[in-house]
């Protein structure tokens, strides 16, 4: 069973988000209201925890989908075992609540963290990365995604529920571009020191329509892939940062016509869900 569009017979799509007050649930939330979506939000801020499965149950009764952005990590939670408990116990939580009360889809959020070639771990084993990229994560965090693309593939070979799970690079909102755009023009080795990141980026609105494109897109039982802009947030052209800051990695090419062109390939979610970012660096978060 496929989930509703914007209207179930006589009754509007409803959708719980978890998560929603925010970097990414709040631009969801907005993202769905606009398209006359009616949202449940659920936030640790009102005392609602993803890791209380009771309440997350009750807050998705009468729900179509689910959204899940509050895995990331959490003021105060143990780096370790609460980033395991978090990530893979809260959408556990989310997947039995879906599987209680009918909803069909799940959308929720890895990082390309799992891949373990992002935050200086390892050196990617060719550029561009792609979705076909091998996954070995040396940190807990990036672990904690991992198992939960495997959760949710699981769950979705075993059951009548879709999942679908992003894994997006750096989410940049207006306040974050403003905070990278200074630290980059007082020191512009700040973009490579400690580590480089390809230049990769996505502006929090396109994560957003990637996750509606998620809950509309029919034939889809599970996804996994990266989601990100199409053009880098670095100055220089990033071919060239690659062949200086990564002089041994194989280039797969082929040779980008446009020099902002990132090295980081998303054609997995494009395909699937139709979706294409919309926003580039140069918006400035506008």
């Amino acid at each position: 069973m496929e989930p509703r569009s914007t209207a179930v017979g006589q009754q509007a799509m409803r959708v719980l988000v978890l998560g929603s007050s925010g970097l990414v649930g709040a631009a969801v939330a907005d993202c769905l209201r606009a398209e006359a979506i009616e949202v449940v939000p659920f936030d640790i801020g009102a005392g609602q925890d993803v890791l209380d499965p009771s309440a997350v149950r009750a807050a998705a009764e009468g729900c179509h989908a689910i959204v899940n952005a509050a895995g990331g990590s959490m003021p105060g939670v143990e780096p370790g075992r609460g980033t395991l408990t978090l990530n893979v116990t809260g959408n556990w939580n989310v997947l039995q609540a879906a599987r209680a009360v009918g909803a069909r889809r799940v959308v929720t959020f890895s990082s390309v963290n799992a891949l373990g070639v992002f935050r200086g771990e390892a050196t990617p084993d060719y550029l561009p990365i792609d979705d076909d990229h091998p996954v070995r994560p040396p940190t807990t965090y990036g672990q904690a995604k991992r198992l939960v693309e495997e959760l949710c593939r699981c769950f979705s070979e075993t059951s009548d529920i879709a999942t679908i799970v992003f894994r997006p690079p750096a989410v940049v909102g207006p306040e974050r571009h403003a905070g990278m755009q200074a630290l980059r023009s007082a020191d512009p080795a700040a973009e490579w020191t400690p580590f480089w990141e390809y230049g990769a980026w996505i502006d929090t609105r396109d994560l957003a329509r990637a996750v509606l494109a998620a809950l509309m897109a029919p034939g889809i039982r599970h996804l996994t892939g990266l989601v990100c802009a199409d053009d880098t947030s670095s100055p220089v052209p990033v071919r060239d940062l690659a062949r200086r800051l990564l002089p041994g990695v194989p280039w797969r090419g082929p040779e980008p016509e446009d020099p902002a062109r990132v090295l980081v390939r998303c054609d997995r979610v494009k395909k699937a869900l139709g979706w294409a970012p919309i926003y580039r660096w140069s918006d400035r978060g506008m």
